[in-house]
């Protein structure tokens, strides 16, 4: 009997078989999933409705649902998987009225919500993002649609990025726009995927940081956004992306510094146009620390294992009930937004790539200096003693 019936019937018939009075029930398709959204009569408890998606779940013949409630117009949403996805292809975000006729400072053309609207965030607004989630689930392709949007918004000498990447494979695409677009470091490559390398450019980035807020008290400007309004050599937004936080933060040697730079630009950076995006695969207390979500108020999540995990990146679950393939949750401190995320592939990624760098071949490189005392003061003393014992006791260099 169930066969016959379409998934609005079975839900009001699952909703009636509870005693939950509803009115208004309300479907809107998405591309992965299909929201129903309802207001239930008053007398009703909605601690009851949100304890029945298991049942729900059964009656559909799907693996999980998902129930808002309430939303934000004071409804509950319960959302269905769609038993075809739809991919969303870059080239309609990039190509979208939205996109095109923006003003943000540094937008993020992410993908579609469940109501099909092009999804779209500021950065510069944020001001820093945390992106998490298992294995597998669309975190790298993510992090590829984002510096697409970036990339197609903002000219070299508006932007200008900091890429870390542990896994040594995920950003090398990017070594095409490394002369316009990225900076870099005497005697280090492009793309950073070294933790020594990687706390000496955060250390570099903390010290332009506290240059940067000499120039604004110079001008009397509060942020960067006053100081390009009156300066006449207006200043460049900085986007620090690392691929896998996890990899560098459990480094035994270089970790610990890392997390206190990345916790010291998240605090005081974003006014000096600053910003970081981090991604891992490690949803754990370890590595997602209390300073770490105090810094990072926005946050993705991706599909994750258990709930818990869900917790520690948005402070509640739902995020284990995922379909995977780029569907994530967008937490911005007050509410939650799904969103099936934009895929590119790696190919398009290195097309893109090379046409923007053909675009700015005659641009000059941002190169950071740091001198080498300063270096001396980033690196780990542990590492500074052992040089020590290697130049003056080579007889005892071997104990450390």
């Amino acid at each position: 009997m169930n066969e016959h019936l379409s998934s609005q019937e079975l839900i009001k018939a699952v909703l009636a078989s509870f005693k939950i009075q509803t009115c208004d029930l309300e479907e809107l398709s998405g591309t992965n999933v299909t929201l129903y959204k309802f207001r239930p009569q008053i007398g009703v408890r909605i601690s009851k409705i949100r304890g029945i998606k298991d049942e729900l779940a059964a009656a559909l013949r799907v693996p999980s649902v998902r129930i808002i409630a309430p939303m934000y117009d004071g409804c509950v949403g319960i959302e269905i998987p769609n038993k075809q996805r739809e991919i969303v292809p870059l080239s309609d975000i990039l190509e979208s009225q939205e996109y095109l006729t923006s003003d943000m400072a540094l937008p993020l053309a992410i993908g579609r919500t469940v109501t099909n609207e092009i999804f779209m965030a500021d950065l510069a607004e944020m001001p820093h993002l945390l992106v998490a989630g298992a294995t597998g689930q669309g975190k790298s392709v993510g992090l590829n649609v984002m510096l697409m949007s970036l990339l197609h918004k903002k000219t070299p000498d508006e932007l200008k990025l900091v890429l870390v990447d542990p896994k040594k494979v995920e950003l090398s695409a990017y070594t095409s726009i490394a002369r316009p677009y990225i900076t870099q470091m005497m005697g280090m490559p492009p793309i950073i995927t070294e933790a020594a390398h990687a706390q000496t450019m955060l250390d570099a980035l903390c010290r332009l940081m506290e240059k940067r807020y000499t120039m604004l008290n110079e001008l009397r400007a509060r942020n960067i956004k006053e100081y390009n309004e009156v300066s006449g050599k207006p200043m460049e937004y900085y986007v620090i992306v690392i691929d896998e936080y996890g990899d560098l933060v459990m480094d035994r040697q270089y970790g610990r510094n890392i997390e206190n730079y990345i916790c010291r630009l998240a605090q005081k950076a974003r006014a000096v146009g600053i910003h970081l995006i981090i991604s891992t695969q490690r949803p754990s207390s370890t590595v997602i620390t209390g300073n770490i979500k105090a810094n990072f108020p926005t946050r993705i999540a991706f599909r994750t294992t258990t709930g818990f995990e869900s917790r520690i990146i948005i402070d509640c679950a739902g995020a284990e009930k995922l379909t995977g393939c780029g569907d994530m949750l967008y937490f911005s401190g007050a509410e939650i937004t799904r969103v099936q995320c934009a895929y590119v592939s790696t190919q398009e990624v290195i097309r893109r790539c090379n046409e923007i760098g053909n675009i700015h071949a005659n641009r000059r490189q941002k190169v950071l200096m740091v001198l080498a005392e300063q270096q001396t003061e980033a690196d780990d003393g542990r590492d500074f003693i052992r040089r020590i014992a290697e130049k003056y006791r080579p007889s005892y260099a071997m104990w450390w």
